[in-house]
């Protein structure tokens, strides 16, 4: 056990004697403080963004040029929407390596179905194209979900299987052909149609991250799925339901990947079997940037949205002053791997932080 040293400074008179303490001797520091919850919380990703938007904007002009922000915000939703998704399985202590997978085949199930019933009413065939993908994901979702929480395989094997049959059907219904035909209004609504300058998919991101927020924060499944991925059987044996809180966000994760193959499908106007491939990636680099343990148990919806916008920016911005995409696969496994460890160092902070009083 460790003694605090307390020190006693007599400030000019009117003004309050104020005792500081610290475990160190020296007067402990608000900022200092803040810095360390701010990492606990987001890891480097502040900073990293704010060094990356000032970088890229001296480098090329064009870099916050209002269609480039357009278009940054346009591709920021379809990744966003993966990143809350993967989030979903990360706070349960699982990972979710499908939903690339789930991405192309419900873009393919959704082309198709379109395009066989585009010689009807459009509203008819939009409506049994946006069902269709979202029930394939649905029942990928419900899938990896009963393997994960019911027979309890490794969720890294599951997804894993899950990515190879997925592709595997999309590749062989379709036999490497994009599917055309899609209904004109389709795309108009869906991919090209925008509120206030705002791009719908925005729209939709927005409403994503807002119905993720209340439900990781605001519900007793969301608060049971942090319990979970804390410490699973410390959360059996108080009472919370594991099987239905794994499956609730299992399902929930598939089914966000289906809706970002139903909206990469209305902006390519056509179905695509290859499409999503890089989403598993990004979408683990995006969640660990922004805070979200890979042990589960913790994450904040604010920090997704800034991995994702940090791994768009970044994209974009190498786009612009023309850097190979080889090198962009490059520094983003650079990426992968200074994310886990920032993520190791987050959660020694942590222990630190909470062994401290304790030991005091």
């Amino acid at each position: 056990m460790t003694k605090l040293d307390t020190k006693v400074v007599v400030l000019e008179h009117g003004h309050a004697i104020a005792p500081l303490t610290s475990s160190t001797g020296r007067p402990s520091s608000d900022f200092a403080a803040f810095c360390r919850r701010q990492f606990i919380n987001y890891g480097i990703l502040p900073l990293l963004l704010i060094l990356l938007i000032l970088t890229f904007a001296i480098i090329e002009p064009r870099f916050l040029s209002y269609g480039n922000v357009m278009n940054v915000t346009r591709q920021v939703s379809y990744l966003g929407i993966i990143v809350v998704a993967q989030m979903l399985y990360l706070v349960t202590a699982n990972y979710d390596l499908s939903n690339g997978a789930t991405v192309a085949l419900s873009s393919i199930g959704c082309a198709m179905v379109m395009a066989a019933t585009a010689s009807g009413d459009p509203a008819t065939s939009i409506a049994l194209g946006c069902l269709t993908a979202l029930g394939v994901s649905l029942l990928i979702g419900i899938v990896n979900g009963v393997l994960i929480a019911v027979v309890k395989v490794s969720s890294f094997m599951v997804t894993l299987g899950m990515a190879s049959a997925a592709v595997g059907i999309a590749l062989l219904v379709t036999g490497g052909v994009p599917v055309y035909g899609l209904p004109p209004e389709f795309s108009r609504y869906f991919g090209e149609y925008a509120v206030l300058g705002v791009p719908f998919p925005a729209i939709v991101f927005a409403l994503v991250v807002c119905a993720a927020y209340v439900l990781l924060n605001w519900t007793k499944i969301g608060r049971h799925a942090f319990a979970v991925g804390g410490n699973e059987r410390a959360a059996f044996q108080s009472g919370v339901n594991v099987r239905r809180t794994l499956l609730c966000m299992c399902i929930s994760g598939s089914v966000l990947a289906g809706l970002v193959g139903l909206l990469l499908t209305a902006r390519m106007s056509t179905g695509e079997a290859n499409v999503g491939v890089e989403f598993p990636m990004q979408s683990i680099i995006a969640c660990v940037i922004g805070g979200i343990a890979l042990s589960g148990g913790e994450g904040r919806v604010s920090g997704a949205v800034m991995g994702a916008l940090f791994i768009v920016l970044l994209s974009n911005g190498m786009d612009l002053i023309r850097v190979q995409g080889y090198v962009q696969e490059i520094l983003l496994g650079c990426l992968l791997v200074l994310a886990i460890i920032v993520d190791k160092l987050r959660t020694r902070v942590r222990l630190r932080q909470v062994a401290a009083p304790q030991a005091a």
